[in-house]
């Protein structure tokens, strides 16, 4: 069967450029953050809140631009296969296994420092300037960023699934530095309308630059950044949800299906308010 997403149809050269882009805008946040943090951290208030995300995002950034690097060079100059589509004939390591692989390592990490408080002490102490309070007592970021990432590898060519982590890495960058700076919030929660303002803007330029038509990139990064919004709401970890919704995104941009996605989310909310109300009704009768 064919593919729906071939690597031809983004610039290669391009998106090594918006991974090498990623590299240079994660150092200069850091460098940023190292300069003029202290004064920030005085000044208090929504730069001091821009600048805490300044040191986070710079390594979000960094950390997501070598996962695309070991992947994408590592696919070029075979040191693994594709983990969509592998090739049966090659010797090298399937990417799909090599990134599982490093996926238990941070698991394995995660949950020794979640059940031997000697290693929580070294964990925080060491991360304390990345690690969000919410994530004393949870697995952290980087836990969901490699299955994330893993996930849109398995679902799609290559350069797909680099430009998918892109708008985890960077995307998503500008979505927390946007909230921290922004004024205007999304209902009740922590989201500021401005971070998912960032957040559209980056993943088009990114999806736009890599070589998709307009409409295209529109589609894909209204789904990137909804979701995202969707997921920092009801509590999923975007670090897992991005990858994938930018790989499908594109996938449905590219081939259009928004009626029949609408008719099915009518089906799955009638099939959901039925089930609530057998659920409620058999309460009742229980009390």
């Amino acid at each position: 069967m064919t593919s729906l997403l071939s690597n031809s149809m983004l610039d290669t050269q391009r998106l090594e450029q918006l991974i090498y882009g990623g590299f240079v805008c994660g150092g200069c946040l850091l460098v940023v953050h190292l300069i003029f943090g202290k004064a920030a951290k005085r000044t208090g208030g929504r730069i001091e809140k821009m600048f805490v995300e300044f040191q986070r995002k710079a390594f979000h950034m960094i950390g997501g631009c070598i996962i695309c690097s070991c992947y994408h060079w590592g696919i070029k100059h075979k040191f693994i296969r594709p983990a969509f589509s592998p090739e049966t004939d090659s010797t090298a390591m399937d990417g799909g296994a090599a990134f599982l692989a490093a996926s238990f390592v941070c698991w394995i990490v995660e949950a020794s420092r979640l059940t031997i408080p000697a290693v929580q002490t070294w964990y925080l102490k060491t991360f304390k300037g990345l690690i969000r309070q919410k994530e004393h007592s949870k697995a952290a970021g980087i836990a969901y960023f490699l299955p994330g990432a893993l996930a849109a590898m398995m679902a799609a060519p290559s350069n797909f699934a680099i430009l998918g982590i892109l708008f985890l890495s960077v995307g998503d960058a500008a979505a927390s530095i946007g909230t921290a700076g922004g004024y205007i919030p999304v209902g009740t929660s922590s989201r500021k309308v401005e971070g998912s303002i960032g957040c559209f803007l980056v993943c088009t330029f990114l999806a736009v630059y890599a070589g998709l038509s307009s409409q295209v990139a529109l589609i894909a990064c209204s789904f990137v950044t909804f979701g995202e919004l969707l997921a920092e709401i009801i509590g999923l970890d975007d670090n897992f949800v991005i990858p994938i919704l930018g790989v499908l995104g594109v996938r449905i941009g590219l081939f259009p299906q928004l009626g029949q996605m609408a008719a099915l989310m009518g089906v799955s909310l009638g099939i959901g308010v039925a089930l609530a109300a057998i659920v409620g009704s058999t309460t009742s009768r229980e009390k």
